[in-house]
C-alpha cells in the first residue's frame, strides 16, 4: 500500500506561532493560556506537562501570572479585564485574525454593517464580532441572511479557515437578498487555500484518505468535508491510534493531509503505522503495529 502525503499539510505559521509562544512562557512560569491556545488536544497536554496549563476563565488567573491569548482571538474586553488584573499578556493572537478584528472595527467607524462569514460557535468569529459592537453579527447558513438589518453598506469578513467555495456561495445569496454597498474582506488564509487545494488534488488519485486533525478545529472539518465529497472513503482521525488495517482493505494507494493545528509528529506517527500495515500484512494487534516504526520509509511519498 502506498501512503501519500499532501504538500502542505500540517501547522500553518500562525499556529506554529502561537505554539512557539506558548513553551517559550515556560520558562516564566506561571503562566496559561486562556481556553486551549490551539485545536488540537495532544498540544494542550503537551503543554500542560511543561507547565504551561490551560485556564477557561479569566478569574482563574492571579495577579501577575501570565496570560497567553489563544491562536483564535480574544474580545476588547478581555484585553481590558487582562490589564485590570495586572496580568503579563502574551497575545498568541494569529496575524491574520488580528488583521479581520482591525478590518472589522474600521468598517464599523466607516458606517458599515460587519457580516463575518463562518461558524457561529467559532471563537474566531466570536472574536472578530467583538470588536464590531452592536453592528455586525456571523452569517454560518443562508437561513440567517433574514437577519442581516438592510443597512446598505456591507462589510463582509470570511473566517479564515473557511472554504473559498462556500464563502462566495454565501456572498452570492446576500448580495441578492441585501443589495447595497459592499466591502469585501476573502480574508480565508493562504495557508488554508494551499492546504485545501492540495488535498482535493490528492483526493482524486487515491483509494482511501485520511484527515489528521483535533475533533474540534474548524479547517480540520472543512478538509474532511471537502475530501470526503471527492473521495468518500475518507477517515477524520486525531491520532494514528484510531487507524485500524480494515479501514485500507483492498487500497493500493492512501492519502494523507493535517490541519493546520496538527503537529509534525502526529503526522509522521500516522504515515508511519500505515506503512507498516503491509509489513505486518494485516496481521496481529495492530497497538504491535504502532509500536514499530521505521526510521525512513521507501513507501511513503510527498505530493504537491
Amino acid at each position: 500500500m502506498e501512503v501519500i502525503l499532501a504538500n502542505p499539510c500540517g501547522f500553518c505559521y500562525g499556529v506554529q506561532r502561537a505554539v512557539r509562544i506558548a513553551e517559550e512562557a515556560a520558562d516564566h512560569l506561571p503562566a496559561a493560556t486562556l481556553g486551549p491556545l490551539i485545536h488540537n488536544p495532544q498540544v494542550t497536554e503537551e503543554l500542560g506537562k511543561k507547565g504551561v496549563l490551560c485556564k477557561e476563565r479569566l478569574e482563574e488567573f492571579s495577579p501577575g501570572e501570565t496570560i497567553i491569548f489563544r491562536s483564535h482571538g480574544v474580545s476588547p474586553s478581555i484585553y481590558e479585564e487582562a490589564v485590570k488584573k495586572n496580568l503579563q499578556i502574551l497575545d498568541a493572537t494569529c496575524p491574520n485574525v488580528k488583521m479581520n478584528q482591525k478590518k472589522a472595527s474600521q468598517a464599523v467607524s466607516e458606517g458599515y454593517f460587519v457580516v463575518i462569514i463562518g461558524e457561529n460557535a467559532h471563537p474566531e468569529t466570536k472574536s472578530v464580532l467583538a470588536f464590531c459592537g452592536n453592528n455586525g453579527m456571523i452569517l454560518e447558513c443562508k437561513d440567517d441572511i433574514g437577519k442581516v438589518p438592510p443597512n446598505g453598506k456591507y462589510c463582509v469578513i470570511s473566517q479564515t479557515t473557511l472554504e473559498l467555495a462556500k464563502f462566495e456561495e454565501m456572498l452570492g445569496v446576500l448580495r441578492q437578498s441585501r443589495p447595497g454597498t459592499y466591502r469585501v474582506e476573502k480574508s480565508i488564509c493562504l495557508a488554508t487555500s494551499e492546504r485545501q487545494k492540495a488535498a482535493a488534488e490528492l483526493a482524486e488519485r487515491v483509494d482511501a484518505f485520511v484527515v489528521l486533525g483535533g475533533r474540534n478545529s474548524a479547517n480540520t472539518r472543512h478538509l474532511t468535508e471537502l475530501v470526503r465529497a471527492i473521495c468518500p472513503r475518507c477517515y477524520q482521525v486525531e491520532t494514528a491510534k484510531e487507524l485500524s488495517p480494515e479501514m485500507f482493505q483492498g487500497c493500493s494507494k492512501v492519502g494523507i493531509t493535517a490541519g493546520a493545528s496538527t503537529p509534525d509528529r502526529i503526522i509522521k506517527e500516522a504515515v508511519m503505522a500505515m506503512e507498516n500495515m503491509e509489513n505486518k500484512k494485516m496481521e496481529g494487534d495492530f497497538a504491535a503495529i504502532l509500536a514499530f516504526i521505521p526510521a525512513s520509509s521507501s513507501t511513503v511519498r510527498s505530493v504537491r
